[in-house]
């Protein structure tokens, strides 16, 4: 039974457990399938609950469209095939065109000026010839238009099923509702195809060689006129090839540059190396010239001696006599015309170097070999220096005329291959209208042979001579209809239960939830209503007084499964809450049937009513709720005194609810009620406690902590997910013992038990 394996698959409570997760359609199960992307299996539920749904929509839509086929009328198609070319090699060699095509005389290329069967079938479907064929048909069928031709005419190259090369043969179908009709649009079409290919033909080849007739002496002329711009581009500035040119300015340019930068340096060099020597000499080029040819000039040396004498005479004699003596007198003469005299011989020496003066007296000083040899070094500097500026400008004057050469070269080498693309495309179009100016001529010799109808126009008929229309497409449609019955029942059974947004079966809560699942209640009739297991639980209509005691069976295993799983948990329990996401789940219920199932193996067990709101436990087991929890915690009553023993059981009490009291909520959190619950779980074994529903309420939330376990009532079918995550969600803030869950089937058509009596009823028949 399926009870039975779902109760063998459910683990005692272990409270060390992973934290707490909130429901999620994204979170795997070992025991499942990952719910990554569409989980198959809760589709699969999904479908076979929803069966009847999607059974009735396909069945409405599959007669609809059954419906809409049988209106659908006959369909009669008719064809016939026109040969274009010749096949055989004699016909191919008498055609006229192929006159043309080979010179030689021989079997014409099979590939020389072949028809260009694309464009020949667009033709043949052209406006023009359609609205022929539908003028011409129109006599006879006045209601006949061009959108029914081109929706039922079909124009295609014939091809053979076994060979994937087309034949030379064009393939025309028609197909209409009207047999007659279709035999005359195709007698139509295959009269103007044959003079298409007789009158037409020529005509539209002949007007296709006068408009290249007409165009060929401009396109001539542009050709001309681009290759004059051409040459007369590269004669201006020495074109050949505009690419490798570009190189080689630019390696040019850069070769000059290197010239310059070592010109440079060179300069430089001669430059620091002549300042040296001039500081060195302190003369300039044309005084250091004067002196060292004044050092090599014998006579002016011996006036240079003859002087220096002079003056030492004088300097001797200026101690014995003064400026005014006589002797004085005569030797300043005589220095005076030694002066004149090397003046002279000065000016006769070195010529314009020394006019207008000069008061570097290193000129007249005695040069010697060093300062001579260093005098020709700062003369060969000062000369290389002026050849080395002069190549400096040379060099930069070059650079420039071919750095302004490079930035017209851009627009040159454009200018250039625009002028070779636009005659490449000139010479490309003349060469192709002179190509298709002979293609015309030849096709209009070939037009003098018209195309051979080798199948006439015929709609095929039976041996009676009736036409026979094409299979009907009833039944794709019917196909048609139970796929998209299927499909939009499938969807609105997914847009229903998402509606709905329910639990409808404990796969779906354990694949939603990751919480231990401890329990599987499934429906019991009159559970609600009755004190004790009842002895014959379940319906009595349809079903045999056997099946009713297997269902009541099945409640009270139920029941014990789940108490075996909480007294086998680790650690013990020795309190828990029953609680549930929303009221009307089911949770009074398991509480006072769980309580009563522990009290019968034996513990002291204790039910309290903690619902101020709404209590429900002294209705279910018939005793009075006269004082209660509320008037404990609110009155200071003694709670030994509102302590009831059950009928049901000699080890089963009670503490109902008591009186509606306003604070309920923080009567609950109160020290009292810790001081109850403290006292509670050391007096009995077990103490279950009844609680509010957790959804929109805080009662309950103050219990939580003083547990040993939380029981989460689910009920399959009612509770709601969105309910159920917000719960969860709140749970995760507090600090939580333990948490598992308890599937409760309030109905009786999703309960296991039903599935139960279904097989038992089959096994007896």
């Amino acid at each position: 039974m399926e009870t039975e394996q779902t109760s063998q698959s459910l683990a005692p409570i272990v409270r060390a457990r992973p934290p707490l997760m909130p429901p999620s359609s994204d979170l795997e199960d070992d025991d499942n399938l990952p719910n990554r992307g569409i989980n198959l299996r809760s589709l699969g539920r999904t479908l076979q609950r929803q069966a009847l749904l999607i059974a009735g929509v396909t069945t409405a839509i599959t007669v609809a469209a059954a419906w809409q086929a049988m209106r659908i009328p006959d369909v009669y198609q008719g064809n016939f095939q026109i040969l274009v070319e010749p096949v055989s090699n004699e016909a191919r060699t008498s055609d006229p065109s192929n006159l043309t095509r080979n010179a030689s005389g021989g079997v014409p290329d099979r590939d020389n000026f072949t028809v260009d069967y694309p464009t020949q079938l667009e033709i043949l479907q052209s406006p023009t010839r359609l609205n022929q064929i539908v003028q011409e048909t129109q006599t006879q069928f006045p209601d006949f238009t061009y959108e029914e031709l081109k929706a039922g005419l079909k124009v295609e190259r014939l091809a053979p099923e076994d060979s994937p090369d087309p034949t030379k043969i064009i393939k025309v179908t028609f197909e209409g509702s009207d047999e007659a009709l279709v035999q005359k649009v195709l007698k139509v079409t295959a009269a103007r195809y044959l003079q298409y290919s007789l009158e037409e033909r020529k005509t539209r080849s002949g007007e296709g060689i006068k408009f290249i007739d007409d165009q060929l002496p401009e396109v001539k002329q542009r050709v001309n006129n681009l290759q004059n711009d051409l040459q007369n581009l590269q004669q201006q500035y020495e074109l050949v090839d505009p690419a490798t040119q570009g190189g080689q300015l630019s390696t040019r340019i850069n070769e000059i540059t290197t010239q310059q930068l070592e010109t440079q340096r060179e300069l430089g060099e001669q430059r620091v190396l002549f300042a040296n020597l001039q500081r060195q000499l302190q003369l300039s080029p044309n005084e250091a010239i004067a002196a060292s040819a004044l050092s090599e000039d014998p006579t002016y040396q011996a006036s240079k001696a003859s002087l220096q004498e002079v003056q030492t005479q004088i300097a001797t004699e200026l101690a014995r006599f003064n400026e005014e003596a006589p002797l004085i007198q005569s030797l300043r003469e005589r220095e005076r015309n030694i002066l004149a005299l090397m003046t002279g011989q000065a000016q006769a020496v070195v010529g314009q170097n020394l006019r207008g003066g000069t008061s570097n007296s290193q000129v007249s000083a005695f040069q010697n070999s060093v300062r001579i040899g260093l005098i020709g070094q700062l003369v060969e500097a000062g000369n290389q220096i002026q050849i080395l500026e002069a190549r400096n400008q040379a060099v930069n004057q070059s650079k420039g005329a071919f750095e302004a050469r490079l930035q017209r070269f851009p627009a040159i080498a454009r200018r250039y291959n625009d002028l070779i693309r636009e005659l490449d495309i000139s010479t490309q179009t003349l060469n192709r209208l002179q190509t298709q100016q002979e293609s015309l001529r030849v096709e209009t010799a070939q037009t003098e042979v018209p195309w051979e109808l080798i199948s006439e126009p015929l709609v095929p008929r039976d041996e009676d001579g009736n036409p026979v229309p094409l299979p009907s497409k009833a039944s794709r449609w019917v196909l048609g209809g139970v796929a998209l019955g299927l499909l939009l029942g499938s969807l609105l059974a997914l847009l229903l239960e998402k509606y709905r947004n329910v639990f409808y079966s404990v796969e779906d809560i354990q694949e939603s939830i990751q919480l231990p699942l401890v329990g599987i209640i499934p429906f019991s009739r009159g559970a609600k209503q009755a004190l004790d297991f009842p002895s014959a639980f379940g319906s009595v209509d349809d079903v045999a007084v056997g099946d009713s005691r297997l269902g009541t069976a099945l409640f009270r295993e139920a029941f014990s499964d789940l108490y075996s799983n909480i007294r086998l948990s680790q650690p013990p329990i020795h309190s828990l809450m029953v609680a549930s996401p929303e009221a009307g789940d089911g949770k009074t219920t398991i509480a006072v049937y769980l309580a009563q199932t522990a009290a019968g193996a034996g513990q002291r067990v204790l039910l309290v009513d903690t619902n101020m709101r709404q209590p429900q436990v002294h209705n279910r087991l018939d005793v009075p709720n006269t004082g209660g929890l509320s008037g404990v915690l609110a009155r200071g009553f003694n709670v030994e005194e509102f302590i009831q023993q059950s009928p049901l059981d000699d080890n089963l009490y009670v503490l109902t609810a008591g009186p509606a009291v306003p604070g309920s909520a923080r009567l609950l959190g109160s020290d009292p009620m810790k001081q109850l619950m403290d006292k509670f779980q050391q007096q009995y074994d077990l103490v279950i406690y009844d609680t509010p529903h957790l959804y929109g309420l805080t009662d309950a939330s103050f219990l939580t902590t003083q547990v040993d376990e939380v029981l989460m009532v689910i009920a399959a079918n009612r509770t709601n997910r969105t309910s159920v995550e917000r719960v969860l969600s709140k749970l995760m803030t507090l600090r939580l013992p333990s948490i598992s869950m308890v599937t409760n089937y309030l109905r009786e058509h999703n309960s296991p038990t039903a599935q139960n009596r279904s097989s038992s009823a089959f096994s007896r028949r």
